[in-house]
């Protein structure tokens, strides 16, 4: 299976929360693998393919958290689910792409 992805994702451990628009769902899970245009999650809370989500990301350090306006489920698998970031404001774009480089550099 050929990768899609224009970013290489790295392995982080955040806290996050999202919530669907206009739906009674909202939950928190762990992000695991982050990339300027998406990210995988694992959840208790279940989701659908195609969902539209807000997303908050909680950097492991002191950074101020990451908002993301809008973020599309592109897969779920029981307990995990892939976003693609697809509404995002310009300087909260430079903060996710400045946090994933200082990650992605290797040691």
């Amino acid at each position: 299976m050929k990768n899609q992805r224009k970013h290489e994702r790295v392995h982080v451990q955040f806290r996050s929360h999202f919530s669907m628009k206009g739906k009674m769902l909202a939950g928190d899970g762990d992000l695991t693998d982050l990339s300027p245009g998406g990210c995988r999650i694992l959840s208790s809370v279940q989701v659908l393919v195609g969902a539209e989500v807000e997303l908050c990301i909680f950097p492991g350090d002191s950074a101020n958290p990451i908002l993301i306006d809008g973020a599309t489920v592109r897969w779920c698998q029981p307990n995990e689910f892939g976003l693609s970031f697809t509404k995002i404001r310009v300087p909260v774009q430079r903060q996710l792409t400045d946090v994933w480089r200082k990650l992605a550099k290797p040691a």
